[in-house]
């Protein structure tokens, strides 16, 4: 009984608590801030406690009598990308406090960041496709008015975008779900899949039916051509952008497809289809369509946005696998490059913020006087890029391992992309610090004057995290119990 008030209360306290500092319109930021952090620390508390006393449990809250159900359960993908964003958010929040001190309608923003955090744990911890498909319709719906947050004509209109993209892909998603509930008589997530021991006459249908899931899900995962509501999102205050890059949407749609895979339809149903391997040819395209745009973007928070729908695809790749060794190697990159992510995201934010700099070309020598911000984006750079020993050369090593051990071409041939991504990663992502740090001509930017390093409530998650991601490839043997299972 305690597990389950645990868990619902921790999918649901983060939406109750943005409903009132929505409606009750606090007039203290202080008020505000304290309230929401506190929020999100309890819900912390609130997981570990779910994770402690109710690990391998499920439990049906509402039964519709239509072979539906809203439930709720924890098992080992629940554990990793509840624990991941549980912890993530405070950190963020934190950031947030600093970064939107001089923007408009702040209550909103915080109102509908915090409710976004409760859509996400609920995609987390759903123990059936119906009950994650609501969650993941939540996000889109708490996260819809942040991308429109500042209001001007060009937010408006990636919020457009965002939703036409994200409705279009959920109706993929919903129809799939249909078809396959009346197939198996079931929609409830099973280790193998619960679609693994379905009649044969129904072998046709399955790949296909696997692919317009796939493409649905794989919306909010960026895979391309559905991709490029990512980059008008961009317009989005940085504290939102990084949430929607490392945390919660596009990670909401890669955790979707691993269940998808794993726990719904079955690997061993779909390994060696022409349903696994054009997946696997979205997410080698993917892979190298965001690592080259992502060269050739000036503008720098752009060019990350470019790099995620890149290494988005690496998650969704290594998943699309479909071997135990693929599925590690696809979490792997989903941690590091959750952190690694939204470091950086909060680096070029606080370089916008103080600066109100845009283009790569506008922030010559600026590390000369943003020292904290422009190391720890070094460090999170060379970790993104792959150098030993950081957790980034890790987890792609285990993609490539897994994509060899695997033997097929199309896993050849996203090994490969792999390498080439990696290679064009340290062009997109060193080029911005040479010139941070060695300005061209040897003459910095013009109003060099104003750049300097934010306060301790952006500074720390920044340092931070920089600093895990460090430790986290010393200390790597440590977590893969976290990681396989």
């Amino acid at each position: 009984m305690l597990y389950k008030l645990l868990l619902l209360a921790a999918v649901l306290l983060p939406i109750v608590c943005g409903v009132l500092v929505l409606f009750l319109k606090l007039k203290s930021e202080k008020v505000r801030n304290i309230f929401t952090f506190i929020v999100s620390v309890i819900n912390l508390g609130l997981v570990i406690g779910a994770l402690c006393t109710g690990y391998g449990e499920s439990f049906v809250l509402y039964d519709t009598g239509f072979a539906l159900r809203i439930s709720f359960g924890i098992d080992g993908m629940s554990r990793f990308f509840g624990l991941i964003v549980s912890v993530l958010w405070p950190f963020s929040l934190l950031y947030a406090y600093e970064y939107m001190e001089n923007e408009e309608n702040k209550n909103s923003f915080f109102a509908f960041f915090m409710m976004t955090l409760g859509a996400v744990l609920g995609v987390s911890f759903s123990g059936d496709l119906f009950t994650m498909y609501i969650f993941y319709e939540l996000i889109t719906l708490f996260t819809f008015p942040l991308v429109m947050h500042e209001r001007s004509k060009e937010a408006v209109s990636a919020g457009r975008k965002y939703l036409v993209y994200m409705l279009g892909g959920a109706g993929f998603a919903l129809m799939g779900i249909i078809v396959i509930l009346n197939i198996s008589g079931t929609v409830t997530f099973t280790a193998g899949g619960f679609l693994s021991g379905v009649s044969s006459k129904y072998s046709g249908l399955i790949p296909v039916m696997f692919l317009i899931m796939f493409l649905g899900f794989g919306v909010k995962a960026a895979i391309m051509p559905f991709g490029k509501w990512l980059i008008h999102a961009a317009v989005a205050p940085t504290p939102v952008t990084a949430l929607l890059h490392a945390v919660a949407v596009v990670k909401a749609g890669a955790f979707a497809v691993i269940r998808l895979i794993y726990y719904s339809f079955g690997a061993d149903l779909l390994r060696g289809t022409y349903a696994q391997y054009a997946a696997m040819g979205f997410c080698i395209l993917t892979i190298l369509y965001g690592s080259y745009m992502a060269v050739r973007m000036p503008h720098i928070k752009k060019r990350l946005a470019y790099s995620t729908i890149s290494n988005l695809s690496y998650v969704v790749f290594g998943a699309c696998i479909m071997t135990p060794m693929g599925l590690y190697g696809s979490l792997s990159h989903f941690l590091v490059h959750a952190l690694t992510k939204i470091a950086l995201f909060f680096c070029i934010g606080a370089v916008m913020h103080i600066t109100g700099k845009t283009l790569i070309s506008e922030i010559g020598g600026y590390a000369r006087r943003m020292k904290i911000i422009f190391s720890c984006f070094l460090v999170c750079s060379i970790c993104l890029i792959g150098i030993p020993p950081f957790s980034g050369f890790i987890s792609k090593y285990n993609l490539i391992e897994a994509a060899i051990e695997e033997g097929s071409v199309a896993s050849y041939i996203g090994a490969g992309a792999i390498i080439i991504s990696a290679i064009l990663t340290a062009i997109y992502l060193m080029t911005v610090v040479v010139r941070a740090f060695f300005p061209e001509n040897g003459k910095p930017s013009e109003d060099i004057e104003k750049a300097h390093d934010p306060g301790f409530k952006m500074n720390c998650p920044i340092v931070l995290f920089s600093c895990v991601i460090f430790i986290l490839g010393l200390t790597w043997g440590h977590i893969e119990g976290f990681l396989k299972f």
